[in-house]
C-alpha cells in the first residue's frame, strides 16, 4: 500500500545531546540542548504564521520529539498523538557509536547488526505516515531525519539534502511525477 496522498508538513526534532556530540542514538532516547529548545520555538514562531496551520501533531514516542511537538504546540494546543511507528530507525549495535566510525556504513545502507533493516525500517515509516495520515489535516508530523530518508527511498529516491534540526517541511503530492509522487517544500 502507498503512502496516502495528502498534504503534510514534517519537521525534524530539535538539536540533541547526542547531535551535538556527534555519535548516532538511532532509538535511543537522547534528551534535547538548550539550542534544541530555541530551535524548537524558532519553529513554533514560523509555525504560527503559516496560511493554513496543521489540525493536528503526530510524534514519535522518543523524547527528543515528544518535547519539540509540546514545545510547537504550546500556542496552539493542538491534540497530540504518539506513536513508535515514527521512531528513529534502530540502529543496534551501532547505537551510540561517533558519527565517523559508522557513517559510511550507514550512507551505504548497510543493515546495522542486531538493529532493525533498512528493509523493516522503510515499512514501519510507511506505516506511520499514513497513520498520521488518518487524523484530522493537516497534520504535522515531529520526527527524526532517518523517517525522511525513509520517505525518500520508499519511492527509490536518494536521500534529501541533509535534513537539518527544526526545519518545516511541506509534503504535497504532486500527480505529474512518476518517479516520486510529492513536491517537497522547505519553509522558513
Amino acid at each position: 500500500m502507498p503512502i496516502t496522498p495528502k498534504a503534510f508538513y514534517m519537521i525534524r526534532h530539535g538539536q540533541t545531546t547526542a547531535n551535538a556530540q556527534r555519535f548516532y542514538s538511532g532509538n535511543m532516547d537522547v534528551p534535547l540542548t538548550e539550542k534544541g529548545c530555541w530551535q524548537a520555538e524558532q519553529a513554533r514562531a514560523i509555525i504560527n504564521l503559516l496560511d493554513k496551520r496543521p489540525k493536528t501533531i503526530v510524534h514519535s514516542h522518543l523524547s527528543r520529539a515528544k518535547e519539540t511537538a509540546q514545545i510547537i504546540n504550546y500556542d496552539m494546543q493542538l491534540t497530540m498523538h504518539e506513536t513508535p511507528l515514527l521512531g528513529e530507525h534502530n540502529f543496534g549495535d551501532w547505537q551510540g557509536q561517533s558519527w565517523d566510525s559508522v557513517q559510511s556504513a550507514v550512507k551505504n545502507t548497510t543493515d546495522p547488526p542486531n538493529g532493525e533493516t533498512h528493509d523493516k525500517f522503510r515499512q514501519r515509516v510507511k506505516e506511520g505516515i499514513n497513520y498520521a495520515l488518518t487524523l484530522e489535516s493537516p497534520v504535522l508530523i515531529v520526527c527524526h531525519g532517518g523517517i525522511f530518508r525513509a520517505f525518500r527511498k520508499l519511492y527509490g529516491q536518494q536521500d534529501m539534502p541533509t535534513v537539518k534540526n527544526c526545519k518545516l517541511y511541506h509534503f504535497e503530492p504532486d500527480t505529474i511525477q512518476n518517479d516520486f509522487p510529492w513536491k517537497i517544500n522547505l519553509i522558513e
